[in-house]
């Protein structure tokens, strides 16, 4: 598990995604591996029909072209990173499921074009980040050299996430931002209910002690890193966009939430957080 593995299909959000994971590699010291997947078989609508051989040729050269050129931005932007290129023929989240089997992280860009067509909003990222058994990282911008932020739930199941993101800031020499909302309801809304602010204000500080305590281990396992604590009252997704400024370097989401962050993988929060953001978003297995 110790390479990162990125699908690349010539576009430009391919590229970005090649960018990004070739500093990763670098900052990680692990082998970058580009994969190019080209799909010709039909629809079910159309079981007969022969796709001339010319035009697979076609494909195929496509496929391989963006392959090679993506090898080469790799090495102008990580000069020293070790690259290794595959090329295959079939369904993208498939191949690159059965490819990362012995990668720790897979990176997507925001949207493909070509074999790898709609590769953020359409199937493929849903189905990597869904199976995959590590992290997956989708490319929604280059991002910053500012914070690591993270969405920290209250009970054991975002922990995966947070490990991770103490890591990354770690290696990456940032601060770490852990943002977690007690209620998805903003303040004036908790005042429309007809809740006491000092009752607000006690709810935030328990919400406040027991997010620290969660954070206890990691802090004396991580001592470089610097942590900030962002813990309000919020809807969750907006919450972590937020703290995401716009020198923030990385996004790190859990697969799976619990109250704060309900369904975080397939649900609404995960779904905002991945649309919404103009970085990179990591989501970690749970």
């Amino acid at each position: 598990m110790s390479a990162i593995l990125v699908g690349v299909d010539g576009s430009d959000a391919s590229n970005a995604a090649v960018r990004w994971a070739a500093k990763a590699a670098t900052i990680e010291d692990v082998d970058l591996k580009l994969v190019g997947v080209y799909d010709i078989s039909t629809s079910n609508y159309a079981p007969g029909l022969i796709i001339p051989q010319d035009v697979v040729d076609a494909i195929k050269q496509d496929a391989t072209d963006a392959v090679h050129a993506a090898a080469e931005l790799a090495k102008e932007v990580a000069p020293g990173v070790s690259v290794q290129t595959t090329l295959v023929e079939g369904d993208a989240a498939r191949a690159l499921l059965e490819l990362g089997k012995d990668a720790g992280t897979i990176v997507l860009g925001t949207r493909g074009l070509g074999s790898i067509k709609g590769l953020f909003l359409g199937s493929v990222s849903t189905s990597v980040a869904a199976h995959f058994h590590g992290r997956v990282v989708v490319v929604a911008g280059s991002g910053g050299n500012g914070a690591v932020v993270v969405g920290v739930d209250d009970s054991p199941v975002s922990d995966a996430a947070v490990a991770e993101a103490f890591r990354q800031a770690s290696l990456r020499n940032a601060k770490l931002v852990a943002v977690h909302t007690w209620t998805p309801l903003d303040v004036d809304a908790l005042h429309g209910y007809g809740i006491d602010p000092d009752e607000i204000a006690r709810m935030s500080q328990d919400a406040v002690e027991a997010v620290a305590e969660r954070l206890a281990g990691y802090t004396a396992d991580y001592p470089d890193v610097v942590v900030e604590r962002v813990v309000i009252p919020e809807e969750p997704a907006k919450a972590v966009l937020d703290a995401a400024d716009d020198d923030a370097q990385l996004i790190v989401v859990g697969s799976r939430g619990r109250g704060g962050f309900t369904g975080l993988l397939l649900g609404s929060t995960s779904q905002k957080i991945l649309h919404q953001a103009d970085r990179p978003v990591m989501v970690v297995r749970s």
